[in-house]
């Protein structure tokens, strides 16, 4: 999948900062719109769960 080339940089800055793929980088995104919108149970982290780069 590919976007506008503005919608492009900002994700490769993106992946850069948070340390993610490409694709991980979206999903993150298309979930958290998603629980958001209410399509998805909204899931909060625990204070003791693992997570990848800064949350």
């Amino acid at each position: 999948m590919t976007f506008d080339d503005d919608v492009e940089k900002a994700i490769a800055v993106a992946c850069e900062e948070l340390e993610m793929t490409r694709d991980e980088l979206i999903r993150l995104i298309i979930r958290e719109w998603m629980e958001q919108y209410g399509f998805l149970p909204f899931h909060e982290l625990d204070e003791g769960s693992e997570t990848k780069g800064n949350a």
